[in-house]
């Protein structure tokens, strides 16, 4: 894992951040894996770009929208570590929603897998 993929994968949250899941369709690869957090009822594995991008699409609507801010962007072996606080559409205060751990891997300049933690403990044990 390179400096480089650190900040490829900012990019790319950055501009799923800013634009939607549909926006960093093509910066997935063809058969990238999403894992939901194990803790969520009914967690599931979803595989390549289509099932990926529309379940990032549900998961946003099912909390209101909005939009996060990133806590942090670091190596974590072979993979890129994100902290973010997801925050609702519109929301005024400071308070955020909560806090959210992916644990992010590249291969060939595209996100291959991004696996989901409510904890930082959980994602660095992963």
């Amino acid at each position: 894992m390179s400096d480089e993929s650190v900040g490829l994968v900012r990019r790319i949250y950055e501009t799923w951040n800013e634009q939607g899941p549909a926006a960093i369709r093509s910066m997935l690869a063809a058969d990238v894996e999403l894992h939901d957090a194990p803790e969520i009822p009914d967690a599931q594995e979803w595989r390549g770009r289509d099932a990926v991008v529309a379940r990032l699409e549900a998961v946003t609507e099912a909390i209101g929208g909005g939009s996060v801010r990133f806590e942090g962007f670091s190596r974590r072996g072979d993979a890129v570590l994100v902290s973010m606080l997801w925050r609702l559409e519109g929301e005024t205060s400071k308070a955020p929603l909560g806090e959210v751990f992916h644990l992010v891997e590249v291969v060939g300049g595209s996100i291959a897998r991004i696996r989901v933690f409510l904890t930082e403990s959980q994602a660095l044990r992963a």
